[in-house]
C-alpha cells in the first residue's frame, strides 16, 4: 500500500514548508538565504569600494547623491530537510505507520520546493541513514528509504543524534517521536539546537496510549525493557492514568515551546490529509 495517494500527492506540490529563520545553504534553490549574492531579489545597498562589480551599481542613486553604492541580491538557496523519526520499539505499529505518512508528506512538499531531503531512523543509535536527496527524480528513493525503516530496540534519542551526522547547509530537522524514555524530551532538542537546526517536533500518540481498554488483574510488560508489572486496574486507575499522561503530553509540549521548537502532536487516528492540510496549516508548518 502506498504511503500516500496520488490525489495527495498533487496536493501537496502545491504547498512550501515554512522557516521561522533565513540561513545559508550551500547550493542554488529555491529558497532564499542572508547571503547576499546576485539573484534577481534586490536587499540593499552599501558603499562602492575599488575593485567591486560595475555592473551592480546603482546609477539611479547615483545622480541623486552624487556618490557611488552597489546594489546587493539575496542567493536564492537550497536547505536540507533532516527528517528523524524514532524508530524504537515503543514505535511499533500504528505510531511507526504514522509517522511514516507525515514524514513522506512533509517530503513531498520540501522535494518539490527544491530542497534536499535526508531520512534517520534513530533509537539508541542510527539505526538506518539516507543522504540529503533533491529534485523530484529523488521523490521515490526518499519514499522508499522513509518505508524501510524498521522498530529497534531501546530509546536514547540524544545519544542517536549525537550519532548522525553533520550536514552541510541551512538545516530543519524535523523529529517524530513519541518521547517515551526516561530522560524526556529536552537532552535531543538541545542536541539538534546546538547544531544550529530549525527544529520541529511530532509527537506520534495512539488514543489507546492515552485511556487504554482494559481493566482487571494484568502483568504489564515493558516493550523495550522487558520489565514487568502486575496491577490491577478499574475505572478509577484509568482516570489516574489518563490523567497523567495528558499532563506528559503537556509538559512535552511546554518544553518544546520554551526552547522555541515547533511542536505538533500527531494522533494515529486522525488521516494524514488532515493532519497536514489542516493541523499544520494552523500551525503555520506548510502554507
Amino acid at each position: 500500500m502506498p504511503l500516500l495517494s496520488a490525489e495527495f500527492l498533487t496536493r501537496l506540490g502545491r504547498l512550501g514548508l515554512a522557516s521561522r529563520r533565513r540561513a545559508a545553504g550551500v547550493q542554488f534553490g529555491e529558497r532564499r538565504s542572508n547571503r547576499r549574492g546576485n539573484s534577481q531579489e534586490f536587499a540593499d545597498h552599501r558603499p562602492y569600494v575599488p575593485g567591486d562589480d560595475l555592473r551592480f551599481l546603482d546609477w539611479h542613486l547615483y545622480g541623486r547623491l552624487d556618490a557611488l553604492w552597489i546594489k546587493l541580491f539575496e542567493e536564492e538557496q537550497d536547505r536540507v530537510v533532516q527528517i528523524l523519526i524514532d524508530t524504537s520499539a515503543s514505535m511499533a505499529g500504528e505510531k511507526l505507520d504514522q509517522a511514516r505518512r507525515v514524514a513522506a508528506a512533509l517530503a513531498a512538499v520540501s522535494i518539490a520546493r527544491q530542497d534536499r531531503v535526508a531520512v534517520g531512523g534513530l533509537d539508541e543509535g542510527v539505526r538506518f541513514r539516507s543522504p540529503p536527496r533533491r529534485g523530484r527524480e529523488n521523490l521515490l528513493p526518499v519514499f522508499r528509504s522513509i518505508e524501510e525503516l524498521t522498530v529497534g530496540s531501546k530509546t536514547d534519542l540524544a545519544r542517536a543524534i549525537d550519532a548522525w551526522p553533520r550536514l552541510r547547509g541551512a538545516g530543519i530537522a524535523l523529529l517524530f517521536t513519541d518521547f517515551l524514555h526516561p530522560d524526556g524530551p529536552e537532552p535531543p532538542l538541545r542536541r539538534l539546537l546546538g547544531r544550529g537546526l530549525e527544529v520541529h517536533v511530532f509527537q506520534v500518540v495512539a488514543p489507546i496510549e492515552v485511556r487504554p481498554a482494559i481493566d482487571g488483574d494484568l502483568l504489564l510488560i515493558d516493550e523495550e525493557t522487558g520489565e514487568e508489572l502486575a496491577l490491577t486496574v478499574d475505572e478509577g486507575v484509568l482516570d489516574r492514568y489518563e490523567a497523567q499522561v495528558r499532563q506528559w503530553l503537556d509538559h512535552c509540549a511546554t518544553v518544546c515551546h520554551g526552547l522555541g521548537v515547533g511542536y505538533a502532536r500527531v494522533l494515529t487516528s486522525t488521516p494524514v490529509e488532515d493532519v497536514v492540510l489542516t493541523d499544520l496549516r494552523r500551525l503555520g508548518l506548510v502554507g
